[in-house]
């Protein structure tokens, strides 16, 4: 009976362990021919029934959870759902053991009743029978017995044993197990009272605010020392120079001296301000809350332990619920202890959650029990499996946490709001609170209650939910600007944004509600209430994808990306990683379980790209020019910039100037650093290529490079030791060190040996340099110390005769000519180098650049003429094809009559393709239906793309100049050349080109651009030739034969003397002053205007003879010329080379470290110019200055001198502008000013100085107005003309009038004539008393005759722009128009004009067109072109049809205002300057765009 009872109890615990959390029923498994009712797993983990789920099943396929109200999407069924398979093996289990239960207790029943009928023996006869018959059997059985019972004692001896020794060790590992947890949550309470400390000290910036007043006095104070400072230093100026007292105020500076301190004047009282500010610990509150979190409880089989460790900020209680087998919860102040422990060990089901700012995790321990277990116990396995690896490893910080958040609002990729889902459950008790709050009196508005910017309100958003929101724009009536604060009864519409959601939406509230509208919608808190609101940080949290752009930086992001993103994200739970900070945004990555991540997405769509350095496909990386090696043999002044070993080191050569010229430019405060490789986490391993070292550094740390620094070469030079080498087989520390000690921070000398290439170190030998000669040399000091070991004797043993046989090459056998038919030989569809790559015939078929030159190979003409006639065989009579072309689709192109291979660009919209010729280069434009599909087998080029070698820009630029571009065009295309491939591994292919001159020799086109001044010679080092040799091949050159076999030189060769020669003096003379014209009148052009208010003009005849000049000086200036060290006292004109690379003629007037003043002689302009873009040479003599210096006549600077902000005034008003000057009087010096007097729109410039007090009046003049120039009196010739006998001509009419709106009348009724965008729009006024006097015959009854006798008005002949006319309507009719302009002129003429009463535009041909008579044209405009205020186009749209003259506005936006302007209107003016600006109400009194907002259709203005 015992062992039914316990199957009884194992099957009702199963029955009620397994039962549903919203309807109660059992879980059951299906039979033959019920389909049962299993437990199904939704994607948040959470398990309800089969028959729950049906019910839940929304008509879209998608179930939403009742417990954290997370959507999970379905293909089909419920049943596709995963089962809980534990569960399932529960009921397994429970219905195998209730079967064997029944069975066992069948057995014992039938027992039972067969002892119960038969009736027992008696003892004695029992006793009896016993001792006759078993006797000898008993000692025999109770052996057995005995010997059994002697295992069974050992038996139990062991297990007691197991058994203690492992309760002491389980009660070791409990302790240490729970006392790491303890310290784990203790560390976490750590972090967030941490944090909590930065929140509080993060408020205290309004501290600051109440020491205002004391920063003020501070001030006051320092303003009064800064003048007691100048008044004493000025004082001691004139003690000891008495003259400068005539410059000063002496009094003003005597009575600022004598001025006393009152001390009493100054506000002190800052120092003693409190800000009444405290910090308050809540101690109870602190022990209750800990009391509550952070507890240990006994493990039950009732009873739920939550170890919860949550922010401060959000106030939400954790408590203990207890559940018995009615599935009640009894809150915390239930008992926790059991009434009844178990036997078995529990089961534990681990949860790890983590938040978002705490990186805080909720322990969730539960153990299972008859009673049927909490909704949130139930998860996905793979989520199980991972939390209890997480309990079984001890405990490590992660490297970066991942948090799983729901969308809730998305503006852009950029630009998005989350909500975690730890905070689901803070949510919604955050809702029930607002709810609870608004449900009260307490929350509505009265009359004296205030709404004001910023403050916090609670907002109706959907049924049965309040929302916390922020008021952003907020409109009082009356009032069309948004204000700060207004009364509730007075608010017409605010703008509100939802704090724990991330959007904004616009509320109007009509004028006749009052406060019962307002309170139907909006709410307000109490003090108590705001108080608890601040308390809960915001739910929505303002995210931003990392590392990406929009594909379209100019339009920026699409509404396809934000479509795309909804999409994706849905309402789904997705995983967050937080990679830092951008403002108030984080910088994130969303994923979801079975994709990659949402940036990767976006990329793959087209929808973004990457943040990366655009480069151009195909564009080869720049680099700097390699360093410039020295002469071999020849002494050289160096300093050592980096030493790695003897045999790797760099120099850098201090006689070059151009490591003077870097220096200056680079100004000792930036690095040349070339990128060597990514090691990655945003870090660039770099190369200094004027020191040598490298370094790992952050792209924070890189800056984009000016092109001028290209053209410099790297300073550095890889060099390493001559004849030393190591003892072993690489260099001891020792080594290095002694070196670095011989070399570092030295001037040493510097002899260059051998001759290598660029990818080995120079063979130096390196000097001391002494006082009289050449010092020791380095590497002999090396050997003597025994750190080093000369090479020579090595090299000696070593050498080997070389071998001297020769070869002869083999006799040319005679080759047998065979002719082959054209047609026998393979067709290749593309270009294939040929074995010999010198002098190549080509012909150059397109030329963009030096850089990008196409040509073909003429051996290949007849492979690319059969495919010509291939095609022309092919497509010659093809019909155009139904195709849809896309970019770079390859296609056979009909061009101007002849089949080519084309390759397609892009395609517009009307059908015109634009084609890349595959065997030509260039790019022409072809309609579609002259392109035709080109077979796989026919697709290739015979174009080869080539790069001229050995030259470079010209200037220090890095990129062609347009002139070289448009000169190499001019020449090469379409001429014939010899070509030799330099590099057939670059692409493009490095080429040298030769074209015959007119003397018919070949001339290389690289060498003609560089003596026409449009490129420079490509810089390489001295020993790089264009093949490419070894060591043994220079020695061959440099010494004979036998003498580098037999013996090598014992001794160095002997340097020649190294000279520094001392700076050139360099004398010239200045330039011819300018020819100054005659005095009078003149039309004349600033140039410049100096710093003392000199004016630079040019006439007329000098601007063109300063462009014929530019030109002159550019052929006479071809290259750069070589700097030197000049001397620049005795320098006074010289050629100056401005920032457009063109040069200039200069005079210097100071020279400042390393750049000169220089004032360019022909424009007046002064500018400070690096030494390396000046030299002194005096450049076309013959021609004077262009530029005549100029003073204003008859007025005085203020000060004794033009202030600056005089010349900025005059710069503002004068240069660049042709204005007339009237030349008064010239100087005795010919380089003087000339006194002038300049008139700028008829008004004289010394007049507007003195009127802006710039200037004032020369008193030597009598009069103000005998300086003032009048312009000359134009001399007009008298013309005697007969005009009797004309007819007389026809009265010239002016523009319409327009209807005046009196400004008394603030509304009037009116009705749209013609409406353009739902915010510009043509009214006409209903009431006639606003037009400003009554007609004798309205303009309607004018124009009905008019119409009947219309053929009697003559044709419009004259179109000048707003001509009054009249025009035909699709009616027939003629009505008033005037012209805005030609819309068309070939093949007819066509005019867009105006309908002036009604405001509609149309476009009529002239026969269309008749004059208008003068008894039309006093009726003002009838239609009133007026602008909607109070709305604007909305700034996120989902509408794709658009007006096309108004693409901000969508169609069903212009469809939906035309429905609402129909019926009476009245219109209210808002402003009628610079724009009539009216406000339009309909019948009902309400304005007549608040549809088109509520619809999104509009944002309000």
């Amino acid at each position: 009976m015992k062992q039914v009872a316990q199957t009884v109890v194992l099957w009702k615990m199963s029955e009620t362990a397994v039962a549903c959390n919203i309807c109660g029923s059992s879980y059951t498994l299906p039979e033959d021919e019920v389909g049962g009712n299993l437990p199904h797993v939704l994607l948040c983990s959470h398990i309800f029934c089969s028959t729950c789920l049906r019910a839940l099943k929304s008509p879209q396929n998608v179930i939403t959870c009742p417990e954290c109200q997370m959507d999970t999407r379905i293909e089909e069924e419920v049943d596709g759902l995963e089962v809980d398979s534990r569960i399932i093996g529960l009921i397994y289990t429970a219905r195998m053991n209730t079967k064997k239960g029944v069975t066992v207790s069948r057995h014992s029943g039938d027992r039972c009743k067969s002892q119960r009928f038969k009736s027992p023996p008696s003892s004695a006869a029992v006793h009896t029978q016993e001792n006759i018959e078993g006797r000898p059997d008993v000692v025999k059985v109770l052996d057995e017995a005995l010997g059994k019972a002697t295992e069974n004692l050992s038996q139990l001896d062991k297990l007691h044993k197991t058994l203690s020794s492992g309760i002491h060790a389980q009660l070791r590992k409990e302790r240490t197990r729970i006392i790491r947890e303890i310290d784990e949550a203790v560390e976490k309470a750590k972090g967030i009272l941490q944090k909590r400390r930065s929140m509080l000290v993060s408020k205290l910036s309004d501290v600051d605010l109440l020491f205002t007043d004391g920063r003020r006095e501070c001030k006051r104070i320092e303003e009064r020392i800064k003048e007691l400072q100048t008044a004493i230093q000025k004082a001691r100026h004139v003690r000891q120079v008495p003259s400068l007292e005539a410059y000063c105020n002496l009094d003003k500076i005597l009575e600022t001296l004598h001025i006393p301190v009152d001390a009493k004047s100054y506000d002190m009282s800052s120092m003693s301000l409190r800000s009444g500010l405290s910090c308050n610990f809540q101690m109870d509150s602190l022990v209750d809350s800990l009391r509550n979190c952070l507890k240990i409880t006994d493990d039950t089989d009732d009873c739920i332990l939550e170890v919860t460790v949550e922010p401060l900020q959000h106030v939400v209680k954790s408590g203990v619920e207890v559940w018995d087998s009615t599935s009640q919860s009894v809150r915390g102040n239930a008992d926790p202890i059991p009434k009844k422990k178990s036997t078995r060990r529990p089961n534990f089901i681990e949860e790890i959650m983590e938040d978002t700012d705490t990186s805080s995790e909720i322990v969730e321990i539960a153990h299972s029990s008859p009673g049927p277990e909490p909704r949130r116990n139930e998860r996905h396995k793979a989520l199980r499996r991972h939390r209890r690896q997480h309990f079984d490893r001890p405990v490590t910080p992660q490297p970066k946490l991942v948090h799983y958040v729901i969308a809730t609002h998305i503006v852009n990729p950029g630009h998005f709001y989350v909500r975690y889902m730890m905070e689901q459950k803070s949510g919604l008790k955050l809702t029930k609170k607002v709810n609870e709050f608004c449900s009260g009196d307490s929350s509505l508005f009265t009359f004296s209650d205030e709404i004001k910017m910023g403050s916090m309100l609670f907002i109706y958003w959907k049924e049965d939910m309040w929302c916390r929101v922020t008021v952003t724009e907020l409109f009082q009536k009356e009032c069309f600007q948004s204000v700060t604060k207004c009364l509730a009864s007075e608010v017409t519409r605010l703008c509100v944004y939802f704090q724990d959601f991330g959007f904004s939406k616009g509320i109007s509230i009509p004028s006749d509600g009052g406060l019962s509208m307002l309170n139907e919608c909006l709410r307000r808190p109490d003090a108590a209430t705001l108080a608890e609101m601040n308390g809960w940080a915001p739910l929505a949290i303002k995210c931003s994808l990392k590392d990406i752009i929009p594909a379209d930086l100019v339009r920026g992001w699409s509404l396809e990306a934000a479509d795309e993103m909804r999409s994706l994200l849905g309402s789904e739970a997705v995983e967050m990683q937080v990679f830092g900070e951008d403002g108030d945004a984080l910088l994130v990555d969303l994923k979801k379980t079975p994709m990659v991540s949402l940036r990767e997405h976006l990329v793959f769509m087209e929808l973004a790209r990457f943040y990366s350095p655009i480069v151009a496909p195909g564009s080869a990386p720049l680099l700097f020019y390699p360093s410039v090696h020295p002469a071999l043999n020849v002494e050289a002044n160096a300093m050592v910039s980096h030493v790695n070993t003897p045999s790797d080191f760099y120099v850098q050569l201090v006689e070059n100037m151009e490591y003077l010229l870097l220096h200056s430019k680079l100004q000792d405060c930036y690095s040349r650093p070339q990128a060597n490789s990514f090691p990655g986490g945003r870090m660039v391993e770099v190369r200094y290529v004027d020191f040598g070292y490298r370094k790992t550094l952050s792209v924070k740390d890189l800056r984009q490079i000016k092109d001028e620094f290209f053209a410099l070469p790297e300073m550095a030079l890889w060099c390493s030791l001559n004849d030393v080498v190591s003892p072993q087989e690489t260099w001891s520390d020792e080594a290095c060190v002694v070196f670095k000690e011989l070399v570092e921070h030295k001037l040493i000398t510097v002899v260059a040996k051998k001759l290598v290439p660029g990818t080995r170190p120079v063979p130096v030998c390196l000097y001391e340099i002494g006082d009289d000669c050449t010092g020791a040399s380095i590497g002999e000091i090396l050997v003597r110390n025994g750190l080093a070991v000369s090479s020579k004797q090595s090299q000696i043993k070593d050498a080997q005769p070389l071998e001297t046989t020769v070869w002869d090459p083999p006799f040319e056998e005679p080759l047998s000519v065979v002719l082959t038919p054209p047609g026998s030989e393979e067709l290749k569809p593309s270009l294939i180098l040929p074995t010999c790559v010198k002098d190549i015939k080509v012909r150059v078929t397109h030329v963009t650049s030096p850089g990008n030159i196409c040509a073909q190979l003429l051996q290949f003409d007849g492979q690319l003429k059969r495919i010509h006639d291939m095609l022309k065989s092919l497509f010659s009579k093809s019909e155009p094809q139904e195709m849809l072309w896309e970019a770079e689709m390859f296609c056979a192109a009909n061009n101007t009559g002849v089949w080519e291979r084309g390759k397609v660009c892009s395609v517009s919209t009307n059908g015109v393709a634009e084609v890349l010729r595959c065997d030509f280069g260039n790019k022409v434009n072809l309609h579609v239906n002259n392109l035709r599909p080109l077979s796989p087998d026919l697709i290739g080029s015979f174009l080869l793309e080539c790069n001229l070698s050995g030259v470079r820009p010209a200037g220090g630029r890095s990129t062609w100049t347009a002139t070289a571009c448009d000169f190499i065009s001019h020449y090469l295309t379409g001429a014939m050349a010899v070509m030799t491939i330099k590099d057939p591994s670059a692409r493009p292919v490095l080429v040298s080109l030769f074209c015959s001159n007119r003397a018919g020799q070949n001339v290389s086109f690289g060498d003609f651009l560089i003596s026409e001044g449009l490129a420079l010679k490509e810089r390489k080092a001295a020993c790089i030739s264009e093949t490419v040799f070894s060591e043994e091949c220079v020695l061959s050159e440099k010494i004979p034969e036998p003498q580098r076999i037999t013996s090598l030189p014992q001794t160095p060769p002997t340097p020649t003397p190294r000279i520094n020669p001392p700076p050139e003096r360099v004398q010239t003379n200045s330039y011819p002053p300018p020819e100054l014209p005659p005095c009078g009148y003149a039309l004349m052009s600033i140039s410049a205007i100096s710093e003392q208010g000199v004016i630079y003009a040019m006439t007329h005849q000098a601007v063109c003879e300063f462009d014929r000049l530019r030109e002159r000086l550019q052929q006479h200036i071809k290259t750069l010329p070589r700097q030197k060290n000049y001397n620049w006292k005795g320098v006074l004109g010289c050629a100056v080379m401005g920032t457009d690379m063109f040069w200039y003629r200069g005079q210097v007037q100071e020279v400042i470290g390393g750049h000169v003043k220089v004032q360019y002689v022909d424009q007046g302009l002064v500018e400070s110019i690096p030494v390396c873009h000046v030299y002194p040479m005096v450049l076309c003599e013959d021609v004077p200055q262009l530029c005549v210096p100029c003073q204003i006549n008859g007025v005085i600077p203020i000060g004794k001198g033009w202030q600056w902000d005089a010349v900025v005034f005059m710069k503002e008003l004068l240069l660049g502008r042709s204005v007339s000057v009237h030349i008064i009087e010239h100087p005795e010096d010919p380089c003087g000013c000339v006194k002038v007097e300049i008139m700028v729109d008829g008004m004289a410039l010394s007049k507007i100085m003195v009127h802006h007090q710039y200037a004032s009046f020369d008193p030597a003049i009598s009069s103000q107005e005998d300086y003032v120039v009048k312009p000359p009196v134009p001399d007009l010739d008298d013309w005697d003309l007969n005009t009797e006998g004309l007819e007389e001509p026809q009265p010239v009419l002016g523009v319409y009038k327009e209807l005046q709106i009196p400004k008394a009348r603030k509304y009037f009724p009116v009705r749209v004539k013609h409406i353009r965008t739902p915010n510009e729009v043509f009214l006409c006024v209903l009431d006639k008393s606003l037009c400003e006097q009554e007609q004798e015959e309205s303009l309607e009854e004018a124009l009905e005759c008019l119409n009947e006798n219309i053929e009697n008005l003559s044709l419009l002949t004259d179109f000048p722009i707003e001509c009054p006319c009249l025009a035909e309507y699709s009616d027939g009719k003629y009505y008033r128009a005037k012209l805005l302009g030609f819309s068309q002129l070939t093949p007819s003429v066509k005019l867009l004009v105006r309908h002036v009463d009604f405001g509609s535009d149309d476009i009529l041909p002239t026969q269309k067109l008749r004059q208008l008579p003068a008894s039309l044209h006093h009726f003002p405009c009838a239609a009133v072109y007026v602008k909607l205020a109070g709305f604007k186009p909305t700034n996120v749209c989902e509408e794709s049809e658009r007006i096309p003259y108004r693409p901000e506005w969508s169609m069903r936006a212009m469809m939906e205002m035309i429905d609402l302007l129909n019926g009476e209107l009245t219109a209210v003016v808002t402003a009628t300057e610079p724009q009539l600006t009216v406000l339009l109400y309909n019948a009902e009194g309400t304005l007549v765009h608040i549809p088109l907002v509520v619809k999104g259709l509009a944002d309000y203005a």
